[in-house]
């Protein structure tokens, strides 16, 4: 099946949804807080995976629906409702001030008609954020302590493409979303894009970590062996190894009223 590569019931998903909140919510809720207040607004946080930005909403005041199609890691807290909601097979609920997803649409084949549905959810005057991974240019790997490393990450990063590819994904998607907000009428549609460099054991290795062992049929088959897979565990937590990080770019618009 085509689609979200990631599985929230796997044993990786802890670690997966850690290395994200801290690689991303710090950049997310200063995002959010460009918005306006939050207090006593109602938001919609689509693919909430653990949880982290939904928790975070609560807490500066805000009434907030989180859905997912696994949402077992979203904790329960007063103010916070939790649904299991498809956003691409399901109409969402609707009359949200502000909806949020944060690396999703990007990875649907049906991605529009996912923007069409979160955008059908707000209010007038509402506002959507998401926010994606686009890939830096340049080489991805900027120091390890061998040759031997070097290629070995390099060839990992693009099996890492090649097998998302395969499930769906656009890597463009992140640079096109401003025009498909645009087309879907949503209105001061802002892109910001956040660029740094991953070291072994921080938050960008230890997601990448965390993907290998979800992904490993798809990289397998992309070329590597289980031996080098090892071995990329093993330099993605290397606190020598730095590489080339992921853009995070987030655009936001709002409906017209």
């Amino acid at each position: 099946m085509r689609g979200y590569a990631f599985d929230n019931a796997s044993e990786q998903a802890t670690d997966h949804h850690s290395a994200l909140a801290d690689l991303l919510d710090g950049h997310t809720r200063a995002a959010l807080g460009e918005l306006g207040g939050l207090a006593g607004r109602r938001c919609l946080e689509v693919a909430a995976g653990a949880g982290s930005i939904a928790t975070w909403l609560v807490g500066q005041g805000a009434e907030v629906v989180a859905t997912d199609i696994a949402p077992q890691h979203v904790p329960a807290r007063p103010g916070l409702v939790v649904r299991r909601h498809d956003i691409v097979a399901d109409e969402p609920p609707v009359g949200f001030d502000l909806v949020h997803a944060r690396l999703l649409l990007g990875h649907l084949p049906r991605r529009e008609e996912a923007l069409r549905r979160m955008t059908t959810a707000l209010r007038p005057g509402g506002d959507l954020l998401i926010g994606e991974f686009a890939l830096a240019p340049g080489s991805f790997v900027r120091y390890a302590p061998d040759e031997a490393t070097t290629g070995l990450l390099s060839r990992y990063l693009a099996a890492h493409v090649a097998a998302l590819v395969a499930s769906g994904m656009d890597l463009d998607w992140a640079h096109r979303a401003p025009a498909a907000f645009a087309e879907a009428g949503l209105t001061g549609v802002r892109s910001r894009t956040q660029a740094e460099s991953w070291h072994g054991g921080g938050p960008g290795c230890r997601l990448l970590r965390a993907g290998i062992p979800q992904l490993r049929g798809a990289l397998v088959r992309q070329g590597l062996t289980d031996a080098e897979l090892t071995a990329t565990v093993e330099a993605f937590g290397d606190p020598r190894v730095v590489v080339n990080g992921f853009h995070f770019v987030q655009v936001s618009g709002r409906v017209p009223g």
